[in-house]
């Protein structure tokens, strides 16, 4: 796959950054390169309809956008985007945490490198805890609730861990800020955004199935069981993307004619 017009400036502007359409495994071998190189504190996004959204409208996401050394796709949908605004997407592929993260963590085991994920409910935080320790018992990992005051102390506990991968999962733009905010302070391998991705698998959120997922549908699934809290995420916040991607497609013909 040709992946020269998603790294355009083209689709800069409109995304923030360079989007690689690449799968779990050419990204973490990608990070891994990069660690041995001696490079730290990588910001990793990812891009969904509601990343893209928050992209036009909020400065503190575009300012997370504009450092990440790397953006993967997040959900199916914003591959049909893209072909939309006229990007070659064949070999296009995408992933989420929502239902990588175990593959992420054996990644990690493998390799004897550390996870630190911040982010979650004091529940969801306890129940984690057990699953990762049980499934992944050789995994040097700690969690912390993402309900906290003292942004220093918090800070200053990830850095005591110092972990190769920090996932922070509070949701966005809060998880964007505060990245944003403390990254230049943090003693971490790379940073990646984790939304509500361990509720999914400490039974707090349903999971769609992962073939729902791959068909662009896992927005309909989780919109049917939290209606009241995803409405507007999937109704009505596409329709906001309608005139930049129209913008989009025609800085990627001027730039391909």
């Amino acid at each position: 796959m040709s992946a020269q017009l998603w790294d355009s400036p083209a689709v800069q502007v409109f995304a923030g950054c360079a989007i690689e359409p690449v799968g779990p495994d050419a990204l973490l071998e990608a990070i891994e390169r990069r660690w041995i190189a001696g490079e730290t504190s990588l910001r990793v996004g990812h891009h969904n309809l509601n990343s893209l959204y928050r992209v036009q409208h909020d400065e503190e996401v575009q300012r997370f956008y504009s450092g990440c050394v790397s953006c993967y796709v997040d959900g199916v949908p914003v591959i049909w985007l893209m072909r939309l605004a006229g990007l070659p997407t064949s070999g296009a592929r995408r992933f989420s945490l929502m239902h990588s993260l175990p593959h992420v963590l054996d990644w990690l085991s493998r390799s004897g490198r550390s996870l630190f994920y911040l982010g979650g409910s004091r529940q969801s935080v306890a129940r984690g805890r057990i699953w990762i320790g049980e499934t992944w018992p050789d995994l040097r990992c700690d969690l912390h609730h993402g309900y906290f005051d003292d942004d220093a102390v918090l800070v200053e506990t990830i850095n005591n861990f110092s972990p190769d991968l920090l996932l922070v999962g509070m949701g966005m733009p809060r998880q964007e800020s505060w990245v944003v905010r403390h990254q230049d302070r943090l003693q971490v391998g790379a940073v990646f955004q984790a939304g509500g991705t361990l509720d999914y698998y400490t039974g707090l959120q349903a999971l769609p199935p992962e073939a729902l997922s791959r068909a662009g549908l896992g927005w309909l699934y989780r919109l049917l069981h939290d209606p009241g809290r995803l409405w507007r995420r999937y109704l009505l916040e596409p329709w906001g993307l309608v005139r930049p991607v129209l913008r989009l497609r025609r800085d990627i013909h001027r730039a391909s004619s």
